[in-house]
C-alpha cells in the first residue's frame, strides 16, 4: 500500500499537524479529512501532506472542499479496508510550506519590529468587516491589537515582522 507513497520527510523541516482523517465516505477510498484551523483553504494549493508520526508523504490525487472540511483521496488507497487505517491520524504539512498562509497558524508566532527585536507574539486574531485584527501580546502582559494587514506587517522567511505601527 504505502509503495508509491513510501518516502520520508527528510532535512531538519518541521512538520506542523494540520488535520485528521475522519471517516470513509466512499468505498473507493475518499476520505473526509477535518482540518485544524478555520482558514484551511490553503490546503487546496498542494498535492502531498505527511503522516505525522511516521513523517510519510502521501500523494493528494483528488481533493474537494466541503462543508465538513475536505474530501480527500490519497494515491495508493483505494479501497475502504485501506482507507479505514488512516481514520483517526494526524496529517501535517513542512512548516516553511505553511507559514503565512494560515492566519490560524501565525498563533503563537513571534513579532518583530524593523530592527530585528521582538515586539510581542501574536495570541489571537479578531476578523472586522474589512481585515482582522491581530492582539499583540507583550512581554508587559499589555495587548496591543494592529491590523493585519500588508500597511503594518511583512511576512519574510519565516517571521512576522511589524513594520509600522497604527
Amino acid at each position: 500500500m504505502h509503495s508509491r507513497n513510501s518516502r520520508r520527510l527528510s532535512g531538519n523541516s518541521s512538520l506542523k499537524v494540520i488535520g485528521t482523517f475522519s471517516k470513509v465516505l466512499k468505498k473507493d477510498g475518499f476520505l473526509l479529512f477535518k482540518p485544524e484551523f478555520k482558514d484551511s483553504d490553503f490546503l487546496l494549493d498542494f498535492d502531498h501532506l505527511y503522516h505525522f508520526d511516521f513523517k510519510t508523504k502521501w500523494k493528494i490525487t483528488s481533493i474537494t472542499k466541503t462543508g465538513k472540511g475536505f474530501l480527500i483521496r490519497l494515491d495508493g488507497v483505494d479501497s475502504f479496508k485501506k482507507a479505514e487505517f488512516l481514520i483517526g491520524e494526524k496529517f501535517a504539512l513542512p512548516e516553511d510550506e505553511i507559514f503565512g498562509k494560515s492566519q490560524d497558524l501565525l498563533i503563537g508566532t513571534a513579532v518583530y519590529d524593523k530592527s530585528g527585536a521582538i515586539f510581542g507574539k501574536i495570541a489571537v486574531f479578531t476578523p472586522t468587516p474589512a481585515y482582522s485584527l491581530a492582539e499583540i501580546e507583550k512581554e508587559s502582559g499589555e495587548s496591543e491589537f494592529i491590523p493585519f494587514t500588508d500597511n503594518f506587517f511583512e511576512l519574510e522567511e519565516g517571521k512576522v515582522i511589524l513594520i509600522r505601527k497604527p
